[in-house]
C-alpha cells in the first residue's frame, strides 16, 4: 500500500467508486484503498485509540 500500513495498524479505508478517485487508482479495477494509518482516534472528546 502507499501509506506503509503494517500488520496490526488501524487504517482508514475507502471502498467502491471512491477508491478509484486517486491518481494511482483512477484507471484500475480497484474495490478498496487504504487512505491513512490512524495514530489516534477521539470520540466525543475522549481518546479511544492511540497507536503505541
Amino acid at each position: 500500500d502507499t501509506v506503509d500500513a503494517g500488520s496490526g495498524d488501524l487504517v482508514l479505508v475507502a471502498a467502491g467508486s471512491s477508491a478509484r478517485q486517486t491518481n494511482i487508482t483512477k484507471d484500475s479495477p480497484v474495490d478498496a484503498v487504504i487512505m491513512a494509518v490512524i495514530d489516534s482516534l477521539e470520540v466525543n472528546g475522549q481518546v479511544t485509540f492511540r497507536k503505541s
